[in-house]
């Protein structure tokens, strides 16, 4: 996607981006998400709803949410903390990776999609809980090396680089950034580390905003 942080003069001021993770019954809010695509030249990186969002439903691994402008859908990701992982981090029990991300053609050039991506932590300690219980330590994504404008827009969200980068055969090398998951404060001396929770998906928080 292309999230720059300029804002056109076509959006009006004040307007709020919010993250939704979806649950089975959010019928018309599913259908509004396999309507959305990125742009055409962006299709090759990031595949559209259509595609993601039943391997999601199919994976309990998986968490698929809504990027919402107020009410209106205008873009999707989905949050997996399957065995991907293992191959960008040294601790996949403790990250979860941010994968299927995209807006709209028509979101882009406003900064929802920053706007988005620095909300995506929140909703991973929402979805899953502290890392002391099992949750997520980590959001973990990959950006292709020559997408200069994305890595701007995930680091203006608070992503930092690891110095590392996915190489698949036949593919462009991936940069890997990681953004910390917002953990609870200790309550004391008498705070006890859990064993790992489940990495199956939960039940659906309500809508995070910005």
């Amino acid at each position: 996607m292309d999230p720059t942080t300029r804002r056109r003069r076509d959006d009006p001021p004040g307007r709020r981006v919010r993250l939704r993770a979806l649950a089975p019954d959010d019928v018309a809010l599913r259908a509004a998400l396999v309507r959305l695509e990125p742009a055409p030249h962006q299709l090759g990186a990031s595949a559209s709803a259509r595609q993601t969002l039943p391997a999601a439903d199919a994976d309990p691994r998986r968490a698929p949410f809504a990027v919402l402008l107020d009410e209106e859908p205008v873009g999707f990701g989905v949050l997996d903390r399957g065995d991907l992982l293992a191959q960008v981090v040294d601790e996949p029990e403790r990250a979860v990776l941010l994968r299927g991300f995209y807006l709209a053609a028509s979101a882009q050039g406003r900064g929802h999609g920053r706007a988005a991506a620095a909300e995506v932590p929140r909703l991973a300690a929402a979805l899953w809980g502290p890392a002391a219980r099992g949750g997520p330590a980590l959001v973990v994504l990959t950006v292709a090396a020559s997408n200069a404008v994305a890595l701007r827009a995930y680091t203006a969200a608070g992503y930092v680089g690891t110095g590392v980068q996915q190489r698949v055969e036949g593919q462009e090398p991936q940069h890997v950034l990681v953004a910390a998951v917002p953990q609870p404060r200790s309550t004391g001396s008498g705070a006890r580390r859990g064993g790992p929770a489940p990495a199956s998906r939960p039940g659906p928080p309500p809508a995070l905003h910005r």
